[in-house]
């Protein structure tokens, strides 16, 4: 039966006044391994980086590489509106060891060109030569016009060392045609919210927030889609579903991250805007979690 790899996107771990709180770190690797994830995608969107600042961001991967047990892989965002302050990061990266260097391209402002965009990604992965690069695809935080498949096919010409497209947007006619412009890569779907459809169209790789507490309950959709039952893979699925549908209503990324809290390892509020949750999504939390932690004990027997 086919695997289903799961990266988890971590949430940052700060303290409650806003600082690093780094000493949750091993707490998050530890959680991780024990629950089937296959990897740990660090400083990505809701790890907040971009809330973040450079000497934070190197930190926080120090943190990932001392705490990491064996068998779990690192991944790390660098994107940057800053390509010079992007490509230390990408050394960084590499001199931590990490398996997977990714960015997104320019997300205050949208590169003016094709080639344009291509030509920061590129600068961006030439900082870390020896390590596999991947673009990160979520045009609803980006607002990119460009389309992943154009992007990475232009990529694989100019990116030696391209080897993966985190692909976060629910446009499946776009994920296989990104598949179809550059076969050789490593397609990770990002939109939990649609795993079934995703298996259907043949995803065997996936990265997302929710595979922080979320992770067993992921792989019994994978067994039950792969062993015909696509009817039990949807209802072992909704969680996921109505969690993503609570997060627009209940504020976001902050949301998601209190709700990880519950099911993991407790990394803190999320940073402004993000953090300012009302009574009313604090209580949604709480009922939302007692469900989720209830769908996961029954989804990993």
């Amino acid at each position: 039966m086919p695997q289903l790899e799961i990266w988890a996107a971590t949430p940052t771990p700060f303290a409650a006044d806003g600082k690093l709180a780094l000493d949750v770190v091993p707490a998050q690797a530890a959680h991780l391994h024990a629950t089937g994830v296959t990897g740990a995608f660090v400083a990505g969107t809701t790890g907040e980086f971009s809330a973040m600042d450079g000497a934070e961001r190197t930190s926080l991967v120090e943190a990932w590489r001392d705490a990491r047990p064996d068998g779990l892989r690192l991944g790390v965002h660098v994107g940057h509106s800053d390509v010079a302050q992007a490509q230390q990061l990408a050394a960084h990266a590499e001199a931590c060891g990490a398996d997977l260097v990714a960015a997104v391209g320019p997300y205050y402002g949208d590169a003016s060109t094709l080639d344009a965009l291509v030509g920061h990604l590129a600068d961006i992965a030439a900082a870390a030569p020896a390590t596999p690069f991947g673009y990160y695809h979520i045009p609803s935080m980006t607002r990119s016009a460009y389309r992943a498949g154009d992007v990475v096919a232009a990529l694989a010409e100019a990116v030696p060392t391209l080897a993966a497209v985190k692909f976060t947007d629910g446009d499946l006619l776009e994920l296989e045609r990104t598949r179809s412009r550059a076969p050789e890569l490593g397609v990770y779907f990002g939109k939990d919210e649609l795993l079934p459809a995703a298996l259907a169209c043949g995803v065997d790789r996936v990265i997302g927030s929710l595979y922080n507490g979320m992770a067993p309950l992921a792989h019994a959709v994978a067994e039950a889609f792969h062993r015909g039952d696509a009817a039990g893979a949807y209802r072992l699925h909704a969680p996921f579903r109505e969690l993503a549908l609570a997060a627009g209503a209940h504020g976001g990324i902050g949301f998601i991250k209190a709700i990880l809290n519950e099911l993991g390892p407790d990394a803190g509020p999320a940073r402004s805007p993000w953090g300012r949750l009302t009574a009313a999504d604090r209580a949604k939390v709480g009922e939302l979690a007692a469900s989720i932690r209830a769908a996961t004990g029954e989804g990993a027997r």
